[in-house]
């Protein structure tokens, strides 16, 4: 380093004793662990600035590390640990470095320490992260679960594709000439498009108050995977394409170029790795576990490949073959043993082994099982990698970078108002902006106070395949909304809906098109209005789906067996959860103040004269049995919904054409709130198939759905406006309105 040491003026602690010599406190300070160097920050003023100064950070960084004794970073993927990531070096015992419960996935590293900073992954779509395990900071990349490129606004019966591309390789860089850390993605072709969809690249700047952005230069045709991170060496990260070839970028002015891969290299699957300081390429011949390759590019401008190891397994014992047998293998560095150079090798069952540059028999230098990390499954990713002590900082979050600038929190407080439509206009902008409206705490603002007061938007499904929806208002002579048999939506829950028809369920958000379809193992074909419900965690701010199935049911005998599941909307994988102690109607379910309630079926399970409804708790995720409105089941059809924040059941009499809405005011306090008398709105409204949907915070009117007349009820007037209908249509069939919240919700399951 061409800087010099900062001057400190350190007041003497015992007094009386002689201070050190700022060179020699630092020469001290800078071999000692990055946490323990945190810890003495406090101290005082002046050394919370020593110890944090750039200069220090970097000669901490070069002292505390021994090049000839590497260490390990351990994620022990599979295994009975206690959810930390470890460190580990050879001759020493494992050490606990950090939780790593920061993702919803479980933790891989993915790229060598980049001055002390390393790219990780949560697994199973649970997102990218820039970490520093030495401090345990640790940054999470927005965007990354399912990687968007654009908002995708779905046209009227234009099949829907997923808005987020799947062929996405990221890698970790660091630019010495503007002291830049910066994270890379290399897009391919989106699934379902043309394969020669121009390749895209994204540029994600540590610390900086901007959001992913284009690199400077337009990558060149080429396709990547998710498995193979890119690897930085030289001041450029190198991408293994799928057919072979390598990309390069640039870090410093984002430029790119490409390497020619080592001869003999088809119909393989490779790693790309760095060894010795050089470009490697590890790679088994195509149908034999026993062999593998390995080949350092000595010549960088040449481009000259050389084979620098030929593993034969065949020459291994039979119990060497069997412990190292894994879905993964990659060198991590070199190894020096009893004066020789060994490549030390890591597995996807976290075991490291260390073989001659002749390929000869393993040396065993580490297992997990006698360790407190404890026996790993294997994997096919890679569960371990090189570790360095650093100060380096990881950066600051948006959120963080919002509260330290004035004139952006002011726009996060006037752009939370405006409509969906508006807020993905403004994010367009720049990228601050942009990043600011992808920020998961704006998205939840946005959908509460962009809807504060507003009257209620309508939509119509037109095809829930492809999860198409119009605006009321854009109907004409020519476009009519769709007449479709069993299909049911719910009302908004923070901004998401969900429905059900004949064989399959849904998770929409109407306001920028996005669908996701639920397909269900136990789907017999017969719908069922009540199978699918939706409702909203507050304290992890989540949205969870509750699936319940009948296993069996006879009216006959009353007899019924249910079957349910739950999971949050943006996993895929479903928990058993026990099934709610009485039968569940076929009505939708409603969500309200922390629960989802189902109306229970009166012709299974125990009689019971009075209604009766069950509750889901989203946060305990227990049922519970409440006693519902004073009603009778005969001549009558009732459904559960949630009006103006509280919990409603709509009862109608079918003999005198009325409607009845009780509200509750406790759990087991019911009042009728209103008594809609729909004798003079025959035939367009029939109280057998009248259902409110809404009530008009403006005016108090109560808008109802009757299948194929839409119209606001006046409490005051007891006058119904229709303001659509149609020509009454064949049993069964009719539309199929929802109400719209404003909402950026967009929780994309990468099924």
């Amino acid at each position: 380093m061409s800087e010099e040491a900062p001057e400190a003026t350190m007041e003497d602690i015992n007094l009386g004793a002689p201070a050190l010599p700022t060179e020699a406190l630092m020469e001290i300070l800078a071999r000692l662990p990055a946490k323990s160097v945190g810890r003495f920050r406090c101290v005082s003023r002046s050394w919370c600035a020593m110890l944090s100064s750039v200069y220090f950070v970097e000669f901490h960084r070069r002292h505390a590390n021994r090049p000839d004794r590497p260490r390990l970073l351990l994620t022990a993927v599979g295994s009975s640990y206690e959810g930390h990531l470890h460190s580990w070096q050879p001759g020493g015992a494992v050490e606990r470095l950090m939780p790593d419960d920061f993702s919803d996935g479980e933790i891989v590293p993915l790229t060598k320490p980049c001055q002390g900073l390393i790219l990780v992954r949560g697994i199973d779509y649970g997102g990218y992260f820039v970490c520093n395990p030495s401090t345990g900071a640790v940054l999470p990349l927005p965007d990354s679960k399912a990687p968007l490129k654009m908002i995708r606004r779905t046209k009227l019966f234009e099949p829907y594709l997923p808005p987020f591309f799947v062929s996405v390789s990221y890698g970790l860089g660091y630019c010495p000439v503007r002291k830049e850390h910066k994270v890379v993605r290399l897009f391919s072709n989106p699934e379902g498009e043309d394969d020669m969809t121009p390749t895209s690249c994204e540029v994600f700047v540590l610390d900086a108050p901007a959001y992913w952005r284009p690199s400077a230069e337009q990558p060149p045709l080429c396709s990547v995977e998710e498995e193979n991170p890119a690897v930085f060496l030289h001041g450029r990260l190198h991408f293994l394409c799928s057919d072979g070839g390598i990309t390069t970028f640039n870090v410093s002015d984002e430029t790119f170029g490409s390497l020619s891969a080592p001869p003999g290299f088809q119909n393989v699957e490779p790693v790309l790795a760095e060894l010795d300081g050089s470009l490697c390429v590890c790679y088994g011949e195509p149908d034999s576990q026993n062999t593998y390759h390995v080949s350092v590019l000595r010549d960088y401008k040449e481009g000259r490949w050389e084979m620098l190891c030929y593993i034969d397994g065949t020459t291994w014992s039979e119990s060497d073959r069997a412990l190292l047998k894994s879905l993964w293998m990659a060198p991590l560095g070199m190894y020096c043993s009893d004066g020789e150079q060994k490549i030390m090798f890591g597995t996807g069952a976290c075991k490291v082994f260390a073989v001659d540059l002749d390929g000869s028999a393993p040396q065993i230098l580490f297992t997990p099982d006698e360790t407190i990390i404890g026996s790993c499954e294997d994997y096919d990713v890679p569960v371990l990698g090189l570790f360095e002590e650093s100060l380096v900082h990881v950066g600051h979050t948006i959120e963080e970078m919002i509260a330290l600038s004035p004139t952006t929190e002011a726009w996060f407080n006037i752009l939370k108002w405006l409509p969906t439509r508006s807020v993905l206009e403004f994010g367009l902008v720049c990228r601050a902006w942009r990043a600011m409206t992808m920020m998961d705490e704006f998205i939840q603002s946005h959908a509460v106070h962009a809807n504060l007061n507003k009257s209620p938007r309508i939509m119509f499904i037109m095809d829930p395949r492809f999860g198409m929806y119009m605006d009321l208002e854009k109907f004409t002579d020519e476009l009519r909304p769709h007449l479709i048999s069993d299909l049911v939506c719910t009302q908004p829950c923070h901004g998401l809906n969900a429905g059900s028809c004949a064989f399959w369920d849904f998770i929409c958000n109407p306001a920028i098109g996005y669908c996701e379809h639920i397909s269900f193992d136990d789907n017999d074909g017969t719908f069922f209005a009540g199978r699918i419900g939706l409702g909203y965690n507050t304290e992890i701010n989540k949205h969870i789906v509750v699936h319940i199935t009948y296993k069996a049911k006879n009216l006959e005998t009353r007899y019924y067996e249910l079957q349910c599941k739950m999971r949050h909307v943006n996993e895929e994988q479903w928990r058993p959860v026990d099934p709610p102690p009485r039968p569940v109607a076929a009505t939708p379910p409603a969500y309200a103040n922390g629960k989802i309630y189902w109306l229970v079926e009166p012709n299974l399970g125990p009689v019971s004269t009075r209604c009766e409804i069950v509750a889901f708790d989203v946060k305990t995720h227990e049922f519970e049995v409440l006693q519902g409105p004073p009603c009778i089941h005969d001549s009558r059809r009732m459904t559960i919904i949630q009006l103006q924040g509280a919990l409603c059941v709509a009862c109608s009499n079918w003999g005198m054409n009325t409607l009845d809405i009780w509200m509750m005011k406790d759990s087991d306090i019911w009042l009728m709130e209103y008594h809609i008398e729909l004798e003079n709105f025959l035939p367009d409204y029939l109280s057998e198939n009248t259902t409110p949907l809404a009530v008009d915070p403006k005016n108090g009117q109560i808008l109802l759905n009757a299948g194929w007349s839409l119209g606001y009820y006046d409490p005051k007037t007891a006058r119904i406006d229709t303001i659509y209908t149609e020509d009454i249509p064949e049993h069964g069939i009719k539309f199929c309105p929802i109400i719209c919240q404003e909402s950026l919700f967009c929780p994309l399951s990468p099924q």
